[in-house]
């Protein structure tokens, strides 16, 4: 029974630490402006009320322009990439988004970020875009 007891001592504390990162992985990707970010989290806060989360994207539009920012991801040159849409101008809400609905970025793997300046969801020219990647050191 004892074995048993330190058995599961040992996996709680190996599953909540593994939670939080040993090493942050956080990047940002710009427009050349400045005025749309997309920051990758690596551990964080998460979604208003959904609790921390592990891997995630946060959308900013930072200025008064009259254009929405829209920010895309690709996971290990996969050639697939998701976009999420920042709508909500200066005065809104920064957009959470957690794009990785298959899991976890793992270690080695490739995270690319580009965020460009749209005028509206269905935009697809972009403007003033900026790119930035990050190989995460440990997931």
């Amino acid at each position: 029974m004892l074995v048993l007891a330190a058995t599961l001592v040992s996996v709680t504390v190996l599953v909540t630490t593994s939670a939080s990162a040993a090493v942050n992985d956080d990047f940002a990707a710009l427009t050349t402006d400045g005025c749309g970010v997309a920051n990758f989290i690596d551990y964080g806060p998460g979604a208003p009320g959904g609790g921390n989360n592990d891997d995630y994207v946060v959308i900013h539009d930072y200025c008064a322009d009259g254009h929405g920012v829209m920010a895309y991801l690709e996971v290990d040159d996969s050639g697939y990439w998701f976009s999420q849409y920042n709508g909500n101008g200066l005065a809104g809400a920064p957009v959470v988004w957690d794009p990785f609905l298959w899991g976890n970025v793992k270690a080695g793997q490739k995270v690319e970020l580009e965020v460009c300046l749209v005028d509206g969801a269905t935009d697809l020219t972009g403007s003033r875009c900026g790119y930035a990647s990050h190989r995460s050191a440990d997931g």
